[in-house]
């Protein structure tokens, strides 16, 4: 197999894709995660007052924003699946790169590294915020 190192303008354009990516996942995070918050408040105080009608809408309105929130992302989602992965890409042309796009590569790990910590929290929201869904719409059908 004989490949051709990759251009000027893909190695270009793998790193435009790598900084897409590690934005889509700041932009999304930065969006999402005060709305998964007030959900997950919303349900824990569902749970902590069953009973209370006016608790139960909020919950359920709290849960109609964060479905209306993820639905106004596929956009985003939808491009950022089609930039997944360029981190990996980038590194791997890192050999190809003279010395400004290697600055900008290390720039773009960098980042990623500081997103990192971002990532684990919100990665846990997403999880939580799942599982607490499903024990609403369990524990309390029909309300």
């Amino acid at each position: 197999m004989n490949e051709q190192p990759p251009g000027e303008a893909d190695l270009d354009a793998l790193l435009a894709a790598y900084d897409r990516e590690l934005e889509y996942f700041a932009s999304t995070a930065e969006l999402l995660m005060p709305v998964m918050r007030a959900l997950l408040a919303a349900i824990d105080a569902a749970f902590v007052t069953p009973e209370d009608p006016q608790v139960i809408a909020g919950a359920r309105n709290a849960r109609a924003r964060y479905v209306e929130t993820l639905a106004g992302l596929k956009p985003l989602i939808d491009d950022w699946l089609r930039v997944r992965g360029a981190n990996q890409r980038a590194w791997e042309a890192e050999p190809f790169m003279d010395d400004a796009r290697f600055e900008r590569l290390q720039e773009l790990g960098a980042r990623e590294t500081r997103l990192a910590l971002e990532r684990g929290e919100f990665d846990a929201l997403q999880e939580l915020v799942r599982h607490r869904l499903l024990l609403f719409e369990e524990l309390l059908p029909g309300r």
